[in-house]
């Protein structure tokens, strides 16, 4: 992406209005330069003929100065034979200012107007040649053009500040009216911005007009309705498959356990222990699904106090096998109450934990400590001793079904551990956070409760 496409979209429009100004000014200045030369030539051009026509037989040396009227022009006089014979004004007497063609055109009786320059060579002069008298003589009348460079220049002079001006205020004209015309379309960017997955019932302004921003903005609303309808069908789907699937899955597992208690054949007994862990690979997606379909809906008991030290005591004690068998060690510390769901929280926190456990390698450690924040809200902060998360994937750690197998080695799961944390933390106006530790493995810090609630009253905090 060039650095001009990365220029808000009033700023560019801004910029092509005076471009396209500055160019259209170019364009007409220099045609108008041109006129205003040609204009000028033809005036003297005008004021040589009518000289011409007002000319004696002759004009002598002797006749330079004001009776004769030629004190601004110069008029040369040229035999036959080319050869200057009288002159008037300041040019040279001793060369022509035409070359020979031309002034035998003028011999043959033709005007013959050219531009050229006096003896120094620093100057034009506009002549004017015509027969003059009966022995193939030709008056030369020449003016200088100096009129005419510094009308030009003048022109110049003033116009080039005028343009410059005249285009600045274009551009900011444009950025201005530009600005004005798309602040429905940042409004509406505002608008989506805080819509999110999580609350698909928010709708963009309706528009005041109905022109491309409105119909644009009417679009986006009706493809709002339909992603919400779709989200509400395939959230009713997660939550009504959830409930079949729990008392099958229970039944199945009994059923299993039953038959696995009776058999006495080790590769049997294997076999089953590896369909008993699939089931509950199975229940585990199951409740996941669930908890998240129940989150969505907002049905949620947020309202109960909770005591974290003995729900985080429970979800260690369940893991302390696992961490056991892998020669990890696994701590917690702290105390607090907040108001909770205690099913939810209990989930959100048993999968921060097993996501820890699994990516701490043989003899790490996994501390899971729990600290007040406010009168009734607190932080569960897990950490391990992994391999981490790559900086460029923290930010999609909790989106659902996002998987980082190849920082994290993850064998198995759907990407929806740390998802149900997020929706759990944000069901109880908390957070959920993500960030590798400098001394090696990641950090997640699960917030529960906003620090303005009202303070738990004793009673409840027991």
């Amino acid at each position: 992406m060039t650095p001009v496409s990365r220029l808000p979209i009033s700023v560019r429009l801004a910029a092509l209005t005076a471009a396209s100004l500055a160019l259209l000014l170019a364009l007409v200045g220099v045609a108008v330069h041109q006129q205003l030369g040609t204009a000028l030539r033809d005036g003297v051009d005008h004021r040589l003929a009518a000289l011409a026509r007002a000319l004696p037989g002759g004009v002598t040396a002797d006749e330079r100065g004001g009776e004769a009227g030629y004190e601004d022009e110069l008029v040369q006089i040229v035999d036959a034979r080319d050869r200057v014979v009288s002159s008037t004004g300041d040019s040279a007497t001793d060369r022509p200012l035409l070359g020979p063609a031309d002034l035998e055109r003028a011999r043959s009786g033709e005007a013959v107007f050219r531009t050229v320059t006096d003896d120094e060579g620093d100057e034009l002069l506009r002549t004017l040649a015509v027969a003059s008298g009966d022995e193939g003589q030709v008056a030369v009348l020449a003016a200088d053009l100096e009129e005419v460079d510094d009308a030009r220049a003048a022109l110049v002079a003033g116009y080039l500040p005028a343009a410059g001006l005249a285009t600045l205020l274009a551009g900011l004209l444009g950025y201005g009216i530009a600005r004005r015309g798309l602040a429905p379309v940042r409004r509406a960017t505002d608008e989506a911005l805080v819509i999110s997955a999580a609350d698909l019932s928010r709708r963009l302004s309706p528009p005041a007009r109905l022109d491309e921003v409105g119909r644009l903005v009417r679009t986006l609303n009706g493809m709002l309705d339909r992603l919400a309808a779709g989200v509400a069908r395939e959230r009713a789907f997660t939550a009504d498959s959830s409930h079949e699937l729990r008392t099958p899955l229970a039944i199945l597992t009994a059923e299993v356990e039953l038959v696995r208690d009776r058999v006495t054949d080790p590769a049997v007994r294997a076999a089953l222990d590896t369909a008993l862990a699939e089931a509950g690979r199975i229940s585990g997606l199951v409740d996941d699904l669930l908890v998240l379909a129940r989150t969505d809906a907002g049905h949620l008991e947020t309202s109960r106090p909770l005591d974290l030290d003995e729900l985080v005591g429970r979800v260690v004690g369940r893991f302390t096998r696992l961490a056991a068998r892998r020669g990890a060690q696994l701590r917690s510390s702290g105390a607090a109450v907040v108001r909770g769901d205690p099913a939810a929280v209990e989930r959100a926190v048993s999968n921060l934990v097993g996501n820890a456990l699994r990516h701490t390698p043989d003899g790490g450690t996994v501390t899971v400590n729990v600290q007040a924040t406010g009168p009734a809200s607190a932080e569960v902060v897990v950490r391990d001793t992994g391999p981490g998360v790559p900086p460029d994937r923290l930010a999609g750690l909790f989106d659902r079904f996002s998987r980082v197998d190849d920082a994290r080695h993850e064998r198995g799961g759907a990407g929806l551990g740390l998802a149900i944390v997020a929706a759990v933390a944000a069901a109880h106006g908390g957070w959920a956070t993500a960030a590798n530790d400098p001394s090696g493995g990641l950090v997640v810090t699960l917030g529960l409760g906003a620090t303005d609630q009202p303070p738990l009253r004793h009673a409840e905090r027991r």
